[in-house]
């Protein structure tokens, strides 16, 4: 089938640009008028796309042979087999090509003035250009046997991170951790810096400084660590030009019966369709990630019957009470008519899989084990030990017609992919009684710290707290199944709400004629709002008048192009201002290097965004007079407004799809990083039970939802 060689063929920095030249020697059966050779990247894969139209940008691709038959290529994004989906196909016509003559590949050319392509933004062992070539053009294609790889290494430093727990016990030992990474978000495996840490006075055992000698993997753990006064505090990063601040960390005089955890649930390797292997991708999230549980859900119908117990294995190996908690399951999926995407967990070891189908499995022996529609998977689950149910949006959505409340307790709202809140108001229209998850649905080998790169992923992962009596797999089960646990974008905000003057946790269901709820919000960032939510209606703000300023605008804009898979929203495009003068731009909410300002002048700001439900923008600050207008241009929206149509109230332009919009407002101030309220209310007497839960917006544009209290008859 002949060979391929890569030049340069040494490690290759995330994210950086340079000129790759793939050379395939035609084997001995050569490749025929009407064969084609092939070269895949994974699913997951962020390398720019290779183009053949302008010679001076970025990823520019050229595609020559030496032999006599004539070529020609095109790019397909799901040219060959899951996960090798993108690809470039390169046509033999005309004539024949023999053993020994080549076919030369130059990805990011730079002969016509490209800067080059832009490598991988995440890390891996093995990057692999997989090749495979049908000699014959009968459309079977048979990979060589020894194909191209390249390891995927971080770029230098350029941020720091703390995490600490969120709750502690005031004189109890506790540990926190430190790390460096990347503008990617991949963790700077070998640099070497000195970290200076500072603690407020009553946190003990904090050293002043923290040594990365290149061998930590640029992760620390500090274990050790006691608070010795009740509040809220948080630890300080600095390193040269590089500073850090924890999550806030809120110290409690006496154990109460439940303690935040935080975990990731969803995610998977590159056994399936994700990145490194199982064991990479638990170890990233212990260790690298400071996880508090995890789990690793791989489509169905790709795991193996090998893989399923070496999927067991892990959750085995890597379960350890007290530090670290695995689930062992999968993903059940299917497509949407008969159930969509859900991941099923299980609380004991050594229970079978349920898949869709073995449409990736050769093996045939455990045929009669697939579940299919859902309606048979619940059936199935219903039999067995225990087991959980968890409808979620990846490619394809949960679809919710199908819901059993006693495998389903909880819905993934948010992920990697996007923020889904029509799920959660589509979950409470129909009735169902679910709390809420967020996770990152990892396929870069980074779960709990899944930045989205710049291809399929729109959107910093989720993470989710569950409030667990104990750092078990039975104590997190319990949590979930009673909908004691909150969704976060990613961030660890101290979220603590209850009601009937505290009697009621998070998530319970309470037959009572008014409702009085009490809550506590600690955030890692100035907060813009805080709504009770009563269904879709919003039933109080706090703060009930929001404080903006006058003198800075905030151009916001948001939502998702469809409810499927295709839903990433392309805004590139730019702001004019005519009557005035733009003294300073700074992006909003952006998720991603790949996105933000790109140009800036006394009147015109232009940037890269993408949005997937979430929200991203600018914050302008202004020298403007009468008159003055802002022109919004983009491909999904073009509008101008006058800045006196927003001095009161924002403005906003509506743009179609799953909430596309355009907001412009007075940019909000934010009123410090907690807030402590109480809200009451009669519950209605009809319609119910009625779902009460909060939803928090952090100025940087992060959130949180807690699952509901559902209340009433």
């Amino acid at each position: 089938m002949g060979w391929a060689e890569l030049e340069p063929s040494g490690p290759v920095v995330a994210g950086s640009v340079g000129t790759y030249t793939l050379t395939y020697h035609v084997g001995e059966y050569g490749i025929d008028d009407g064969g084609t050779l092939k070269i895949a990247w994974r699913f997951a894969s962020d390398w720019g796309r290779p183009q053949s139209e302008d010679p001076a940008a970025l990823d520019y691709c050229t595609v020559t042979t030496e032999g006599p038959g004539r070529i020609s290529h095109r790019w397909d994004p799901k040219g060959y087999i899951r996960p090798w989906q993108k690809c470039l196909v390169i046509d033999v016509s005309e004539w024949a090509l023999s053993k020994g003559d080549r076919i030369t590949v130059v990805y990011g050319d730079r002969s016509g003035g490209s800067p080059g392509t832009v490598a991988q933004t995440f890390l891996e062992r093995t990057f692999e250009f997989k090749v495979c070539v049908d000699p014959f053009g009968t459309g079977r294609f048979i990979e060589i046997e020894d194909q191209p790889v390249v390891e995927i290494v971080p770029a230098s430093a350029a941020r720091l991170v703390v995490i600490a727990p969120t709750r502690v016990v005031r004189g109890e030992s506790f540990a926190l951790g430190a790390k460096v990474e990347d503008e990617w978000g991949n963790p700077a495996r070998g640099h070497q810096a000195r970290v200076a840490l500072e603690g407020p006075d009553g946190l003990e055992g904090v050293p002043e400084e923290v040594v990365f000698t290149g061998r930590e993997g640029g992760v620390r753990r500090i274990p050790g660590v006691t608070a010795e006064a009740a509040g809220t505090c948080r630890v300080v990063a600095r390193s040269g030009s590089l500073q850090a601040e924890s999550n806030p960390v809120v110290c409690v005089d006496g154990r109460e019966p439940f303690a935040p955890y935080w975990g990731d649930l969803h995610g998977q390797s590159e056994e399936t369709v994700g990145t490194n292997s199982l064991e990479d991708y638990l170890a990233f999230a212990r260790d690298v990630a400071l996880l508090d549980f995890a789990g690793h859900q791989g489509n169905d119908f790709q795991i193996t019957p090998a893989f399923w117990d070496r999927i067991g294995r892990g959750a085995r190996e890597f379960d350890d009470p007290g530090r670290f908690v695995v689930f062992p399951g999968y993903e059940w999926s299917a497509t949407t008519p008969a159930g969509g995407d859900r991941n099923v967990y299980y609380l004991d070891d050594g229970r079978p899989i349920h898949r869709t189908s073995h449409w990736q499995v050769d093996e045939r022996d455990d045929l009669d084990s697939d579940r299919y529609p859902v309606e048979e998977l619940f059936s199935e689950l219903r039999r067995g030990g225990p087991a959980l149910i968890v409808p979620h949006i990846g490619g394809r959505p949960a679809n919710l017609r199908y819901h059993d409340p006693e495998l389903e307790p909880v819905i993934e709202i948010y992920s990697a992919w996007g923020q889904f809140e029509w799920l959660l108001e589509e979950a409470l229209e129909r009735g169902c009684q679910v709390g809420f998850v967020a996770g990152s649905d990892d396929h870069k080998g980074r779960p709990g710290a899944s930045y989205p790169g710049a291809a399929s992923f729109g959107v910093y992962g989720g993470l989710t707290c569950v409030l667990a009596s104990e750092l078990t797999r039975k104590g997190v089960w319990e949590a979930l199944k009673a909908r004691r646990c909150y969704a976060t974008t990613g961030q660890r905000i101290d979220l603590d709400v209850r009601a009937q003057d505290g009697a009621r946790w998070m998530g319970e269901a309470f037959d009572a004629d008014r409702i009085r709820l009490s809550v506590s919000v600690t955030g890692t960032a100035a907060i813009e709002e805080v709504r009770v939510m009563r269904g879709k209606e919003c039933v109080y703000r706090h703060p009930e008048s929001v404080e903006r300023d006058p003198d800075r605008l905030r151009v916001v804009w948001s939502g998702a192009r469809i409810r499927g898979r295709d839903r990433m929203a392309r805004w590139d495009g730019s702001l004019t201002l005519s009557g005035g003068r733009i003294l300073s731009a700074a992006g909003h909410a952006f998720d991603s290097a790949s996105e933000g300002i790109v140009e800036r002048t006394c009147n015109r700001v232009a940037w890269r965004s993408v949005t997937s439900g979430d929200d991203d923008g600018v914050l302008l600050d202004l020298d403007a007079g009468p008159g003055a207008r802002l022109r919004f241009e983009s491909e999904i929206a073009a509008f101008e407004v006058g800045l006196e149509e927003v001095v009161h109230a924002p403005w906003v332009h509506d743009a179609g799809g799953e909430g596309l919009q355009v907001r412009v407002e007075r940019a909000p101030v934010g009123r410090g990083r907690s807030c402590r309220f109480e809200y009451a209310e009669a519950v209605p007497a009809t319609g119910g039970p009625h779902p009460y839960y909060v939803r928090v917006t952090q100025i940087d544009g992060s959130r949180a939802w807690s699952s509901p209290f559902y209340v009433g008859s």
